[in-house]
């Protein structure tokens, strides 16, 4: 579990961190479509402190796997924050805290009920839910995203998680996802109908909701992160 690409977007003044690796086992990730990925090469702490140093730093994006599972991110978030950067951690599961000095956090958050999200992710999810509280308490910008599964992780389910984080702040944007299948599972992915009722479950309680659906030809569509300088096992 570790750095092992480096991108930088020179209009934004963005170094992104891709880290590999996540400490638990979903059964719905979008990465089993990418089967068989495996870096060929991790940079070491000092490579990556080197990066950053390199590039006119204003923003740090941290993506995953589970970013938070990268070893040294308190030191590389250090570095960034000494370059007056903001910080961003995307697509994290809150199963820890992140490093001081993060300013903007994107958490997936799989379902309320503890049956559910052991069944998903094979972890429980109290500490997740404190973590979110915590994560909030501490001043972090909070964005989560969730994935719309029929009969699964419904429009019932949907709205007890915008429930929850009304409960921390009704402000917190909430994402939700229509579930795109993945090898090895039979759920179908959700109509038009039930993303509407999905989105109006959450909309009882929150602010801030949006809702998107991806076929497999969008998921690996190239996009702007394909076009950035990369630093990775090739230099």
């Amino acid at each position: 579990m570790a750095i092992y690409r480096v991108g930088y977007q020179e209009e934004l003044c963005q170094t992104t961190l891709y880290n590999h690796g996540c400490n638990w086992t979903c059964s719905i990730c979008s990465y089993k479509l990418r089967e068989g990925f495996a870096p060929s090469h991790f940079l070491s702490t000092d490579e990556v402190l080197g990066c950053l140093s390199s590039f006119r730093l204003e923003r740090l994006l941290i993506l995953g796997g589970e970013p938070l599972t990268c070893a040294d991110l308190d030191v590389m978030v250090s570095e960034a924050k000494a370059c007056g950067a903001w910080v961003k951690v995307a697509h994290s599961n809150a199963s820890f805290m992140p490093p001081e000095g993060v300013d903007e956090m994107g958490i997936s958050l799989r379902a309320i009920s503890k049956r559910k999200h052991q069944q998903l992710t094979g972890a429980p999810n109290t500490k997740v839910l404190g973590n979110v509280y915590a994560i909030r308490d501490r001043g972090v910008e909070l964005e989560v995203s969730t994935i719309l599964i029929p009969e699964v992780v419904d429009a019932d389910e949907i709205g007890k998680i915008a429930e929850f984080l009304a409960e921390v702040d009704e402000e917190i944007p909430l994402h939700i996802t229509a579930f795109l299948p993945v090898p090895g599972i039979t759920w179908r992915g959700p109509t038009d109908g039930e993303m509407v009722m999905a989105m109006q479950a959450a909309r009882a309680h929150l602010k801030n909701v949006s809702g998107s659906s991806l076929s497999a030809r969008d998921y690996f569509a190239p996009s702007a992160k394909d076009e950035m300088q990369h630093r990775d096992g090739v230099y």
